[in-house]
C-alpha cells in the first residue's frame, strides 16, 4: 500500500507485487488514505508499517487514524469531528502488526500508543530508534542492549526487536533471545527492512509474534552471512543481496531440522 506516485515506480520492478494505491499529498501518504486502507483489512493477514514513510505531519495523522480506527468521511462537515457512534463503526486495526523505521519515530508522538497496538505486536528499532522512543541514550543502550529492549517490551507490553550487531528479541513475558550475528553486511541502508519484511511474512503465515521475530532475525542475520560470502566482501553486500540470500538460509535452516 503506498501513494500512487510511487506505485508508478516501483511496480515495473517489482512484478510480482499486488498493489493498494493510497491517496497522497505531494507524493507522501495523505490523512484520507486511512478511508482506502480500512476497506482492505479484511483481506490482510498481516501488517508492516513505516518503511518509506516519511514523518510529514499528514501521515502522522495517517497512522494515528489507523490505530485508532477514527475515520476522515465527517471532515466535510462544517468541521465536525467524527461522533462517538460514528468511531465505533469504524474497524479498528486488529491484525498482526510490525512497526519499523519511521513508522516508530511517528508512533512514540502518539498518546498513549501502545494501547492503540494489537496485542503483542512487534517493535523493531535500531539503537538511534530505540533512544527516540524512550528518551534514553544511545550509549546507555548499547551498553546493556538486552536490559533496555526487556524493559521496553514491559513497559509497552509489545515484543521488541532491538536491531543491530547481536540483536535482542524481548518479549513482555520475560522471554528473550540475543543472535549470534554481527556481520557488517547488514549494516547497509536497507537491510533493518528487510528483517522488518521477513518477521511480516512469517507472522502471515500464522507464525507467533515471539516465534516470528526470532525467526525473522535468525534468517536474516544467516542471510547476510551468506550474501557476504556470495559478494565476496563484507562490504560490498546491500540490502538486496540480503533478499537473494534468504532463500539460501531457509533452504539451509529446513535442511538442518530434516536431519534431526
Amino acid at each position: 500500500a503506498v501513494p500512487a506516485p510511487v506505485q508508478m515506480m516501483l511496480a515495473p520492478q517489482v512484478p510480482e507485487a499486488t498493489w493498494i494505491v493510497l491517496p497522497d499529498e505531494l507524493g507522501v501518504i495523505a490523512e484520507k488514505a486511512t478511508d482506502v486502507l480500512v476497506k482492505e483489512l479484511k483481506n490482510i493477514q498481516a501488517m508492516l508499517v513505516g518503511p518509506g514513510f516519511g514523518k510529514e505531519p499528514t501521515t502522522a495523522n495517517f497512522l494515528q487514524q489507523l490505530l485508532s480506527g477514527e475515520s476522515t468521511k465527517t471532515r466535510g462537515k462544517m468541521g465536525l469531528v467524527p461522533t462517538d457512534r460514528e468511531k465505533a463503526m469504524e474497524p479498528k486495526l486488529e491484525i498482526p502488526c510490525v512497526i519499523d523505521a519511521d513508522g516508530l519515530r511517528l508512533l512514540s508522538k502518539i498518546s498513549s500508543w501502545p494501547s492503540l497496538l494489537p496485542p503483542l505486536s512487534i517493535l523493531t528499532p535500531h539503537p538511534g530508534e530505540m533512544s527516540a522512543m524512550t528518551g534514553v541514550a544511545i550509549d546507555d543502550i548499547q551498553t546493556d542492549r538486552v536490559k533496555h529492549a526487556q524493559k521496553a517490551a514491559d513497559e509497552w507490553g509489545h515484543i521488541v526487536v532491538l536491531k543491530g550487531a547481536f540483536t535482542v528479541i524481548a518479549a513482555p513475558d520475560g522471554k528473550c533471545a540475543v543472535l549470534p550475528f554481527a556481520t557488517p553486511a547488514l549494516a547497509s541502508a536497507g537491510t533493518g527492512d528487510v528483517l522488518a519484511g521477513v518477521i511480516t511474512g512469517l507472522r502471515a503465515q500464522g507464525v507467533g509474534p515471539y516465534e516470528a521475530a526470532v525467526l525473522g532475525a535468525y534468517l536474516h542475520g544467516r542471510a547476510g552471512e551468506l550474501a557476504a560470502e556470495m559478494v565476496g566482501s563484507l562490504a560490498g553486500v546491500i540490502a538486496g543481496d540480503v533478499v537473494d540470500s534468504l532463500a539460501l538460509a531457509m533452504a539451509e535452516l529446513n535442511g538442518g531440522l530434516s536431519r534431526i
